[in-house]
């Protein structure tokens, strides 16, 4: 799951009730909360399948992330941030995360 999050652009994923900012230029919690509710509208419109609707919040969430992106890029500091955060999650969260980086890895070549 590390290696795909780290090949992936950033994206706002749930993590049991706590939001992350999570690909390859960024790891860091999300405490924005026009992006976390963003990351619920875009799921709860991508479970109705509203295509509209999930693209729409897709490419906002898409945006906050960039927005979030700190400078300089350091991915060692990326990395074990991100190991130790993974790391941490339990087994329930884990398999809501990879099912959530699923959707996006779809999401991204269909919306972007």
């Amino acid at each position: 799951m590390l290696e795909q999050l780290l090949s992936l652009p950033g994206f706002v994923y749930d993590l049991g009730g706590k939001y992350f900012f999570l690909g390859k230029w960024i790891c860091k919690e999300c405490t924005d909360v026009d992006a976390t509710d963003c990351a619920y509208m875009y799921a709860m419109s991508r479970e109705a399948q509203e295509e509209k609707e999930s693209s729409y919040y897709f490419q906002k969430l898409r945006a906050y992330s960039d927005f979030a992106l700190e400078v300089p890029y350091d991915p060692v500091r990326i990395r074990k941030n991100m190991e130790a955060l993974l790391e941490t999650l339990p087994e329930a969260v884990s398999r809501k995360l990879e099912s959530q980086i699923s959707a996006f890895s779809k999401d991204l070549s269909k919306y972007a």
